[in-house]
């Protein structure tokens, strides 16, 4: 009779435990509904300051494109690396709950995407509205692969002021006239600083 109580008891302990576990398992934020975009990292040429250069971008587009969301929504955003160098992409002030492998910083959180390679970002915007901003996580490919992340508020919750009129979305860059791969090894190898930009930028372009 007492090993059949001992066992009862076991039994009812390995069923409380499996319950206790299952549900205190993370639910993944599967959000409201979910956008793709499709981001290919490619050069390009450029020609500012009187001059014409080779340049990283992400669709041939400097900056690079704008991604939208609401609150809520789930993002997949799939990047094919065709350009000769290794990147990633982080999701700058995206609080990444549950998805901390999608963040971006290399050798952190991820290995690059070399050359060739694609590797697919899988977010959710949780309790976060406003503006944002994507970039290379690579060297100094940030210089020129960059853009914004727009996130609206959901529908029927008004802005955190009043309405505005226009919207536009301004991005302050640096640019230089040298390539930029080149230039890192540079600094890298003299131990300074990195020397003054070429030119800041407005959404790519340079002052008049």
């Amino acid at each position: 009779m007492a090993n059949l109580v001992t066992s009862f008891m076991l039994w009812l302990c390995l069923i409380s435990y499996a319950y206790i576990t299952i549900h205190a398992a993370p639910v993944w934020p599967r959000g409201r509904s979910t956008r793709f975009y499709d981001f290919k990292i490619q050069t390009m040429t450029v020609n500012k300051l009187c001059n014409s250069k080779q340049i990283v971008t992400v669709n041939n587009m400097f900056p690079g494109p704008v991604v939208y969301a609401q609150e809520g929504d789930r993002l997949i955003v799939k990047v094919t690396n065709e350009s000769p160098y290794n990147a990633t992409i982080h999701w700058h002030g995206v609080r990444q709950i549950l998805s901390c492998w999608f963040d971006g910083p290399s050798y952190i959180t991820q290995c690059p995407i070399q050359a060739g390679q694609s590797f697919t970002y899988e977010f959710t915007m949780v309790k976060q509205k406003g503006t944002f901003f994507w970039h290379a996580h690579v060297s100094w490919l940030r210089a020129t692969v960059y853009g914004a992340l727009v996130v609206y508020p959901k529908p029927g919750v008004p802005y955190p002021f009043k309405y505005p009129y226009e919207e536009h979305i301004v991005i302050l860059g640096e640019y230089w006239l040298q390539d930029i791969v080149q230039l890192e090894r540079q600094v890298l190898a003299s131990g300074g600083g990195p020397p003054p930009a070429s030119a800041y930028t407005i959404n790519g372009h340079p002052g008049p």
